[in-house]
């Protein structure tokens, strides 16, 4: 059953051309066979007639004779194991794991470099200054209050009083011929209790308005 460690390696086609000039058709297609198996083992191969003899689609006879000529022309070997094997395959493998492991380490490197990045914008956000909570916040605004008509409309203690109960405050400024000539309303209005009162509020509001 194949292992499927090698899904794939890198075939020199000179040399493999190279190498079988000295073979029939029967000893390319059982070596090209052999090859394989041992590269998709990712490693030698068991030595097992029987086996091999169903991989090659032969008789177990044909498969025996094939295997010794191939180890005669030095194209496989058995190892100490009783294993068989190929040189270049060997260096082969050898070379793809290594360059397997290579590509694993910068791997496994790039992601702790990642790692370590996302960690450090992680605590950077997370500082005091650069958290949301500690943000300046817009001020909630404040209504406004205008202070001399609330003095008009409000005692002391900040309620308001009762206009018509109470008798008008000496207004120093009745006397003024120019302020009466420039504001006959005016005038009019300081010369009425009770509503002219109010309309003096609402007379004085509209020229700070406008002002």
């Amino acid at each position: 059953m194949s292992r499927r460690t090698m899904p794939y390696h890198r075939r020199y086609h000179g040399d493999a051309l190279q190498g079988y000039r000295r073979l029939t058709l029967e000893q390319r297609g059982a070596y090209t066979t052999i090859l394989d198996l041992i590269y998709d083992a990712g490693g030698p191969i068991d030595n097992n007639e029987r086996w091999l003899a169903g991989e090659l689609n032969c008789s177990i006879r044909k498969a025996r004779a094939l295997i010794s000529e191939l180890i005669e022309l030095r194209k496989i070997f058995i190892n100490p194991q009783g294993q068989i094997s190929n040189h270049r395959c060997e260096a082969e493998i050898e070379n793809s794991l290594k360059i397997s492991r290579k590509a694993s380490e910068s791997v496994a490197k790039r992601e702790e470099k990642r790692a370590e990045k996302s960690k450090f914008v992680s605590d950077f956000n997370n500082r005091a200054h650069r958290s949301i909570n500690h943000r300046s916040s817009i001020p909630v605004p404040e209504p406004y209050i205008d202070k001399d008509t609330d003095r008009f409309l409000h005692g002391d203690e900040g309620e308001a009083g009762n206009l018509a109960d109470d008798p008008p405050a000496p207004q120093p400024w009745l006397n003024a011929a120019p302020e009466q000539e420039n504001h006959p309303r005016l005038a009019a209005a300081l010369g009425r209790r009770g509503s002219g009162r109010a309309e003096l509020d609402a007379l004085l509001a509209a020229r700070r308005r406008r002002h």
